[in-house]
């Protein structure tokens, strides 16, 4: 293993990373808050929000971090996974890490550490804060990465805690059950602060585990609420001390619990701006690859990460409602999802498109097909890559991408190089 350098590219340091512990996933809080406590960064800035669930985690974190920046805050966010480069992590109003300072994180990090194995995303956590700790913050917005009680974001001073869904997903990590993962996604609360659940009707667990950590739970359908009219706009009604706010949106482009969840969260800490701020921020904020939509003439394409029964049956939700029937459906995922589940929670398309993903754990085209099959639905067409599948889809005008992250990499970087004139929107 060669010695890290203060020359070392960002590249380099990232294989340093995946090489330094034996295992990608360690959960467990005891070599990182080791390392976190020497380092002076388990509380980054004066206020540590920090967002987990099974879906919505990526837009809840959008909508606070640009809530709390519409009122004049110096916000930072750190987010996983990356769809291009890892810089995306990690972002201080919505710029993200130069090179240089991800560098600089890492070198601190390693320094720090001394014998002390960390693995990939315990590394990349650690560094994340320690560069927020440097920036003179307001607030920073904080993803767990996997569960919740054992990851390495759990190790921080947190004023509040959100989990925005409940359901099932790396069940190999969190167990098989909802109740089980209500466990250890909301063991991210705090003694005497608020965990907001954007989950109806969480399972027991959920209410058990907060109350015994002594914070105080707070969910939508009970506390706070989200609704659609027949003109699809969102009613969200929070409540803080039982006084109640009203709010109405027309135009919006994450999923409405999470929008009513964002706001309860900062209605909670008194960090809510004026309404009509509130409603102009909600207009503008998008996450890529989450309904991600993208125009050529008359075609429509959506990206979207959608990799679990639970968020697939979302977005067959949204796809239905903007685009009506669907033509194509290009899938490509990961070997231990749900594939089955995924595919019928998904919109029924006309066609169904598989791609083979050639990353660790990536399914070869060839055998995400035997499990559509197995499934009982038909595969039209099996790809290598995501040009192919796009060549395919060329007189198609509804068109979905899901399935994992790497899915929406692969079929951004297929619309950034290739021909067609496909506009992002």
């Amino acid at each position: 293993m060669n010695t890290p350098n203060k020359h070392w590219s960002v590249d380099e340091w990232l294989s340093h990373l995946e090489a330094i512990h034996p295992a990608e996933i360690e959960l467990g809080l005891a070599r990182v808050s080791k390392v976190a406590s020497s380092l002076d960064c388990l509380k980054p800035a004066p206020l540590v929000i920090l967002v987990g669930g099974t879906n919505g985690k990526g837009t809840t974190s959008a909508l606070i971090a640009a809530l709390l920046r519409a009122q004049g805050m110096r916000v930072g966010c750190y987010n996983s996974p990356h769809i291009h480069v890892y810089n995306e992590r990690v972002s201080i109003d919505e710029e993200w890490i130069s090179d240089a300072d991800l560098c600089r994180s890492f070198h601190a990090i390693e320094a720090a550490r001394g014998d002390t194995t960390l693995t990939y995303f315990e590394f990349g956590t650690l560094s994340a804060l320690w560069h927020f700790a440097q920036n003179s913050l307001d607030a920073v917005v904080l993803e767990i990465g996997l569960g919740g009680r054992l990851d390495a974001v759990n190790i921080v001073d947190a004023d509040i805690s959100v989990v925005t869904s409940v359901g099932l997903d790396h069940q190999a990590w969190l167990g098989d059950t909802v109740e089980e993962i209500a466990y250890e996604k909301c063991s991210i609360a705090r003694k005497g602060r608020y965990l907001v659940c954007g989950q109806l009707n969480p399972p027991p667990t959920a209410h058990q585990t907060v109350s015994e950590l002594g914070g105080r739970l707070v969910t939508r359908g009970r506390e706070y609420f989200a609704s659609l009219d027949d003109n699809n706009d969102l009613h969200v009604d929070c409540s803080v001390n039982g006084e109640v706010h009203n709010f109405v949106f027309s135009n919006y482009h994450i999923p409405h619990p999470n929008v009513a969840t964002a706001i309860q969260t900062l209605a909670l800490i008194d960090k809510l701006p004026s309404p009509d701020v509130i409603v102009g921020v909600v207009s503008k904020v998008s996450v890529p690859g989450r309904m991600q939509k993208y125009t050529s003439g008359n075609r429509t394409m959506i990206l979207d990460v959608a990799h679990n029964p639970q968020a697939a049956e979302y977005i067959s939700q949204s796809v239905a409602a903007q685009l009506g029937e669907l033509d194509c459906l290009i899938l490509g995922m990961l070997s231990d999802k749900d594939v089955t589940g995924v595919l019928k929670a998904l919109p029924k398309a006309k066609k169904l498109i598989v791609v083979g993903l050639s990353c660790w754990r990536g399914l070869s085209g060839l055998a995400l097909a035997g499990r559509c099959q197995a499934a009982g639905f038909e595969v039209a067409e099996i790809c290598n890559d995501m040009q192919s599948a796009f060549e395919i889809t060329a007189n198609d005008q509804h068109i979905l991408v899901a399935g994992s992250f790497y899915t929406v990499e692969a079929a951004a970087e297929a619309i950034k190089t290739g021909e067609g004139a496909w506009s992002s929107i």
